[in-house]
């Protein structure tokens, strides 16, 4: 967080201006071709991509939330860090992600994909604000299963992964909404993340970051982007892909919070962009199963 056949690694890298100064239909057609040839990638192909949490963003940004500010130990206990295993051994920081259930997480897409193929092997560890001291649950890849959305693509509403775990963790979670829900442009909302506090700084802190952002309208960019999306974010309080996966939350009267969505990636126009977790259909490929770990309750009505 700051202040908050296939396509090859050389793509990523040469293409990165060119993108950046391309249309957005052009953007949006570059990603969509590496979304088909992702899965033919190995992950070490992809490392300098994976590592700041998105597949999907080729311009070059920094994973930071922008006017963040740090988070107390156990003020956001729904907060989950996923993390990836290195050749070494040692864990790292890959994605964000949100508990919604006991025994249910969600991230973005392209946070869960490589893990649900075997290419990447990784943990969870919930309800712990700061990655350098013990504390938290740890969840390692034996005790859950990952579920990635079928039809992902990244300029849909279908950027949403669940990762079911073998035994409920005691952590609080967060409520989902209800289905249908709208946020209003200027609606303030928060995001947290692990990302960097500095966008010219490649070091990250260890500590989890929040920060407050208001709610904008979406431009789909004339039908790029699906308009089931939420914007939120300005340019002195965003997030940026290093947050992948992170909620998009507000706290309610009763102390509880209820997350409406989560880091997808940005736009042309868009500095912040969220898969909408109140959005029906976003919720019938997670139907089934759910239902066979006796969890269909956990979708939103």
């Amino acid at each position: 967080m700051a202040g908050s056949g296939s396509v090859g690694r050389d793509v990523l890298v040469s293409s990165t201006e060119q993108v950046r100064r391309s249309s957005a239909r052009w953007q949006a057609t570059v990603r969509s071709i590496l979304r088909k040839s992702v899965s033919g990638l190995s992950v070490a192909s992809l490392v300098g991509v994976c590592t700041i949490g998105s597949v999907f963003t080729l311009a070059p940004s920094a994973s930071a939330i922008v006017g963040g500010v740090p988070v107390a130990d156990g003020e956001r206990p729904f907060a989950v860090q996923i993390e990836q295993q290195g050749e070494d051994g040692t864990w790292s920081h890959y994605c964000g992600a949100v508990l919604i259930d006991s025994r249910v997480v969600a991230t973005a897409a392209h946070c869960a994909k490589f893990a649900e193929q075997g290419k990447l092997t990784i943990r969870l560890v919930v309800g712990r604000a700061n990655s350098n001291a013990p504390g938290g649950t740890v969840v390692t890849s034996d005790r859950f299963s990952v579920y990635s959305h079928p039809e992902f693509d990244t300029t849909t509403n279908t950027d949403l992964g669940l990762i079911v775990l073998d035994s409920p963790v005691s952590q609080a979670r967060a409520m989902l909404p209800s289905l249908g829900t709208t946020l209003r442009p200027g609606h303030l909302v928060h995001a947290a993340g692990w990302g960097r506090t500095d966008l010219d700084d490649q070091a990250k802190p260890s500590r989890l970051q929040e920060a407050q952002l208001p709610v904008q309208k979406f431009d789909t960019e004339g039908g790029v982007w699906d308009k089931e999306f939420i914007c939120a974010g300005t340019a002195e309080s965003r997030v940026a892909p290093g947050d992948s996966g992170g909620p998009l939350f507000a706290m309610k009267a009763h102390g509880k919070a209820v997350v409406y969505g989560l880091v997808s990636g940005d736009t042309n126009t868009c500095t912040g962009l969220f898969t909408n977790l109140a959005a029906p259909d976003i919720w019938k490929p997670f139907r089934a199963p759910l239902a066979s770990h006796g969890l269909g309750h956990v979708i939103p009505k």
